[in-house]
């Protein structure tokens, strides 16, 4: 008689040929599945990655080489089109939306970890006085800029100058323009004020100047007013011509 086949060898045999088949998956690799329950999990820093047929890395979800969990999808030819990163320099992590070029259009702003900090978006401000002349002036560049002036009797306590609306999306404003006297020997003190809280103050020499300020404590509010306001002594003429205002990232 034949010798009968014990089961004990019959399951050895079926772990063997399970091995083979788990073997034979991992060289040849997963070429399509389906999850219709429960979903995929990735431990212990283990990441996801795509690649298109020209061997272009399309997308990456996984640790960067210093361990930060990082997402990034590239645009056919592997040009970034949305990124996340760390900032060295504040320990937070940044999203980044760009163009064809790498330009970032649109994040958040890494050093406050509130709000925006591209783009960068104008406050439109509106002249609150009647001026009394249009004035030239020229810096140190021989540049003549034209201007607007008001005679430091006509501010009455504190006045407002220029006004406008925002919605406080990015945690910083700037507003550049011409400040101080501008003829005799007033005294002027400006401050800039959003949602009627002074976020900076100045007084100077005529002369260009950026006023930077921080309002990250305002970023979701809307229609909040920002103003530009001024209180003067003495005789003669002041400068109040601002040339831009900006909400910005932490720079």
């Amino acid at each position: 008689m034949g010798q009968v086949n014990q089961p004990s060898n019959l399951l050895d045999r079926l772990k063997r040929a399970e091995a083979e088949l788990r073997r034979l998956w991992k060289s040849v690799g997963l070429a399509s599945a389906t999850i219709s329950r429960g979903g995929l999990t990735l431990l212990q820093d283990a990441f996801l990655r795509m690649v298109d047929d020209n061997g272009t890395e399309i997308l990456y979800m996984g640790p960067d080489t210093s361990g930060k969990q990082v997402l990034t999808i590239r645009r056919e030819g592997g040009a970034r089109l949305l990124f996340t990163q760390g900032n060295q320099a504040f320990g937070r992590d940044f999203w980044a939306l760009t163009d064809a070029a790498d330009r970032i259009l649109v994040s958040d702003d890494a050093a406050t970890g509130v709000g925006l900090a591209r783009p960068w978006l104008p406050v439109q401000l509106y002249q609150k006085f009647v001026p009394r002349t249009i004035t030239t002036h020229t810096d140190g560049l021989g540049e003549v800029y034209s201007y607007s002036t008001i005679d430091a009797s006509k501010i009455t306590g504190e006045s407002t100058m220029w006004e406008g609306r925002a919605s406080i999306s990015h945690p910083w404003i700037t507003v550049d323009g011409l400040w101080g006297p501008a003829t005799g020997t007033p005294t002027v003190t400006y401050r800039l004020k959003v949602g009627g809280a002074t976020v900076a103050e100045w007084s100077s020499a005529l002369g260009f100047r950026h006023i930077t300020a921080d309002v990250s404590a305002q970023v979701g509010n809307d229609w909040t007013g920002v103003a530009i306001t001024a209180t003067a002594s003495g005789s003669g003429v002041i400068a109040c011509q601002p040339f831009g205002c900006y909400l910005h990232q932490t720079l």
